[in-house]
């Protein structure tokens, strides 16, 4: 559906004309519109074809699904107006309020997010097993709520990635093994928890958005997401403790911390898998740069997570040698003070500033490449064939060697999840902008209880 089939079935649908269509971002699963109608505004989701979650479960129908279920229900979500006869579209009101929190108090701020804990209690309250979602698997018992998710990614990660992507399969192997056995109660988890998914007016959210990632699970896994993006990547989110508290007064659910720990792990999975399809699939029209920058954050963070699920203690990682300057470094640098100086400053759009940011970002990673790609590479070649037997020639068949060892049946775990953290910091050297965040401190999960 391009934009002006887009136009003409909202005026359809509403039964007024379209004033304006603004796209929202460009780097997401599905592109997202505001429609002025002059009055009530909507909200277009549409599948643009392209998008990371492309032909996979993850539909815009089954996010349909969502809306229609909780009518009613007082969850706080925007109604659903129309879904298009072919699925690729969805129309939704415009929540009132906005995403951002940069503007408020700090007393504010911390209103919004402890109502945001109150508004997933309301969520998680409601009784899943009444609720009309045809589409959705439905746990059978304990370790089925995270299986029907591990499946379900599992699927994806193999059939919308081309790349060997080592660490996303070391992780499926290792959540498989430590599944929770058992969970307080079946609900509707959100399943994108964090800044930025839902709407307030300044003290009190008014709806909880992108509702993509939604299933039947564990009310620890919209936990886990609400620890790793609240705390741990954007942080400022507030007394993480406090919140428990209030969750678990809210659903009278205990918090499992265990389990917390480990959906948090799961949650750096998804957004593993999401990023490797975006890269290796998403369309031409998507801003990869916040992709390509998530994937060394994820490399650094991830095989502590696992290495806390398996027991298993990681060594610092060696140093890597310092060389000379590339051949390069002096185009690099002169290309990176044109964009800083006089390029960027004479940007217009946001959309084009952005863009440039991207740019430079890129342009970054390059530098390093430069510099300590070659040593990168020995580096790689050396642990892998430490790691396999197998002399490779280039990183990305020792990543490939890595995944083939693990599906090939048990390796040594230990070896495995030390390679992963040493890899991991291989690749943050080559992204040295996001090493403050691959290596901010890991948020402690208070037991609420005090116990």
């Amino acid at each position: 559906m391009d934009e002006q089939q887009l136009r003409d079935w909202a005026a359809q649908v509403a039964g007024r004309p379209v004033r304006e269509v603004s796209r929202v971002g460009y780097g997401a699963s599905r592109a997202t519109f505001v429609l002025e109608l002059g009055g009530d505004d909507l909200v277009a989701r549409v599948d643009t074809g392209d998008g990371p979650m492309a032909g996979t479960e993850l539909s815009l129908a089954r996010e349909a699904e969502v809306y229609r279920a909780l009518a009613g229900s007082g969850v706080r979500i925007p109604r659903l107006h129309a879904v298009a006869a072919g699925g690729d579209a969805l129309l939704v009101e415009r929540a009132a309020g906005t995403h951002e929190t940069a503007g408020l108090t700090d007393d504010d701020r911390h209103a919004v997010y402890d109502d945001y804990l109150d508004a997933l209690a309301d969520l998680h309250r409601v009784d899943a097993g009444v609720l009309d979602l045809p589409s959705f698997r439905r746990p059978t018992d304990g370790p089925s709520h995270a299986g029907g998710e591990l499946d379900l990614w599992g699927r994806i990660l193999r059939e919308r990635t081309t790349g060997p992507w080592p660490l996303a399969h070391v992780t499926e192997a290792v959540l498989r093994r430590c599944a929770p056995a058992s969970v307080s109660r079946t609900v509707l988890c959100h399943g994108d928890v964090g800044p930025g998914n839902f709407m307030h007016d300044g003290r009190r959210v008014t709806a909880l958005l992108d509702w993509e990632f939604s299933h039947l699970g564990d009310p620890m896994d919209d936990l886990a997401w609400w620890v790793f993006r609240g705390h741990d990547m954007a942080g400022g989110c507030g007394d993480l403790a406090a919140q428990l508290r209030r969750w678990s007064a809210a659903t009278g659910l205990p918090v499992d911390v265990r389990a917390v720990e480990y959906y948090r792990a799961f949650v750096m999975w998804r957004w593993l898998v999401s990023v490797a399809s975006t890269i290796d699939n998403g369309g031409s029209g998507m801003d990869r740069s916040v992709h390509f920058a998530l994937v060394p954050v994820l490399a650094a963070r991830l095989p502590p997570a696992l290495a806390g699920l398996m027991g298993v203690e990681l060594a610092p990682p060696p140093e890597l040698p310092q060389v000379p300057p590339g051949p390069a470094e002096a185009v690099l640098d002169a290309l990176s003070g044109d964009l800083r100086e006089v390029i960027a400053p004479a940007v217009q759009t946001a959309e084009a500033r952005r863009r440039v940011n991207a740019s430079l970002l890129y342009l970054w990673h390059l530098q390093a490449a430069n510099r300590i790609g070659a040593a990168v590479t020995r580096s790689t070649i050396d642990d892998t064939a430490a790691l396999t037997g197998q002399r490779t020639g280039s990183v990305a068949e020792a990543h490939a060697a890595v995944a083939a060892l693990v599906a090939g049946g048990d390796p040594p775990w230990d070896e495995v999840l030390r390679w992963c953290w040493r890899d991991g910091h291989r690749q943050v050297a080559l992204w040295p902008p996001v090493a403050p965040r691959a290596f901010a401190p890991v948020t402690v999960i208070p037991d609420p209880t005090g116990a």
